[in-house]
């Protein structure tokens, strides 16, 4: 059957822009995405200028992935339980609300870093109460999720990747020369401005199916996994994307030893990989989210693996900054390329009221554990073995679990599907 010139156009990247509420929704995590990235970086730089320690001022940014880890599925189930527009809106507003409390408390002179650390712990929880319900949000503003989920995704995934991009060189030069409390006030301004914008946006009320008491919450707080590992496909996506993660992590503390001890080429080259890595990202969610629907999962998987072992055997091999900008371009693309059409695969397979649960136990199971044991392994690696080698044998590693997937039952059975539902279509 041929596609009609109306259902080409539904699976657009401008059909979905062309949708008030999923603009507005976009524009308020644009806003508030820039808002954190300068809120992180102010008070990182605050503790360090304080202290005098690295550690306190890298404890920052580790709170949200221990919260995560520990809270992220509990969390999920609470917000999975109540009305998703006023937890949007009073979640941005109570993050606001921090911000100034906060800023009151530095104009003050009181400010001391059991602050800042309670401060950064309230807002994580808050976020983390947040993403669920926008998660369950997205797929029911659209008209027609089925085709324009996978484009709205890869619009979110870019977006935030650009703004990461954007946020912090700009937000490296606005806490040189803002003061800190100014940017609690931005930062809150930010916050306040998204739950404005979430005022605006018709979200349909969404069903909501929940056990009694603390066994009952229990319960429900582990059907996130159990829906999961229901699915066969999904169970193996998980299980290797967290494999991938385990193995991938220590390249976060490789990278600056790579660019100064390989490459020669000092800080500048880290920025240059780090900003090819965004850019890699954005691109890798941007050609997903337009092709999502013409590949099976495991063929992403596959494809994904292939170009970013590939990259990272490369890397080391031809110890070049241009070369190495081009592979950390391409390796971060080959990674971003199965985030898009797994998680629509997820969403669009998930009931409504487990939504929130289903997609935090992905994220806690696929990285909130696995990303943490890689980097304690990448400590290891950094005293006892040469970058160069690490780099080649992570991408070897990677290689082999790309071409091990085929042969694994559930990603030859998913292909198999696709490809008779591809041929029943034509």
């Amino acid at each position: 059957m041929k596609q009609t010139k109306n259902e080409i156009h539904n699976d657009s990247y401008l059909s979905v822009l062309r949708l008030p509420s999923f603009c507005v929704l976009l524009a308020g995590r644009l806003i508030s995405g820039a808002g954190q990235i300068l809120f992180s970086m102010a008070t990182m730089w605050y503790i360090l200028q304080l202290t005098e320690s690295a550690l306190a001022a890298a404890l920052i940014p580790m709170l949200p992935y221990f919260i995560y880890a520990f809270l992220g599925i509990p969390l999920a189930t609470i917000s999975d339980r109540l009305p998703k527009k006023q937890l949007l809106i009073w979640t941005d507003i109570l993050r606001a609300c921090v911000a100034c409390i906060l800023a009151l408390l530095f104009m003050s002179g009181q400010m001391v870093p059991w602050h800042i650390y309670a401060a950064n712990l309230l807002i994580a929880i808050l976020g983390f109460l947040f993403n669920p319900a926008t998660q369950t949000v997205i797929p029911a503003i659209l008209p027609d999720p089925s085709k324009q989920l996978a484009p709205a995704n890869a619009l979110l995934n870019s977006s935030s990747k650009t703004i990461e991009l954007l946020g912090y060189a700009v937000g490296g030069i606005l806490v040189a020369f803002i003061s800190v409390q100014s940017i609690l006030f931005i930062y809150a301004l930010t916050f306040l401005l998204s739950a404005f914008s979430i005022v605006f946006i018709h979200i349909p009320v969404t069903k909501v199916v929940k056990q009694k008491g603390i066994s009952g919450f229990m319960k429900d707080s582990l059907q996130g996994i159990t829906f999961l590992f229901s699915r066969k496909i999904l169970a193996s996506c998980i299980i290797f994307g967290a494999i991938i993660n385990f193995a991938g992590a220590p390249l976060h503390i490789f990278t600056p030893i790579f660019a100064d001890m390989v490459l020669h080429a000092g800080p500048q080259g880290y920025g240059l990989l780090q900003s090819a890595f965004a850019a890699g990202s954005i691109a890798g969610s941007l050609l997903s989210g337009k092709y999502a629907k013409r590949l099976s999962l495991a063929r992403w998987f596959l494809i994904s693996y292939l170009i970013s072992g590939a990259s990272l055997l490369l890397m080391p091999m031809f110890p070049n900054l241009y070369i190495a900008i081009a592979c950390s371009f391409l390796l971060m693309l080959g990674l971003a390329l199965v985030n898009v059409p797994l998680v629509t695969s997820i969403l669009l397979s998930t009931p409504e009221e487990k939504r929130g649960r289903v997609m935090n136990s992905m994220g806690v199971l696929m990285s909130g554990v696995s990303n943490p044991l890689g980097l304690l392994l990448g400590g290891w690696f950094i005293e006892t073995y040469n970058p160069s080698w690490v780099y080649m044998g992570i991408g070897i590693f990677v290689i082999v679990m790309g071409l091990g997937s085929m042969l694994v039952r559930p990603f030859r059975e998913e292909q198999g599907q696709h490809f008779r539902q591809q041929s029943a279509s034509v």
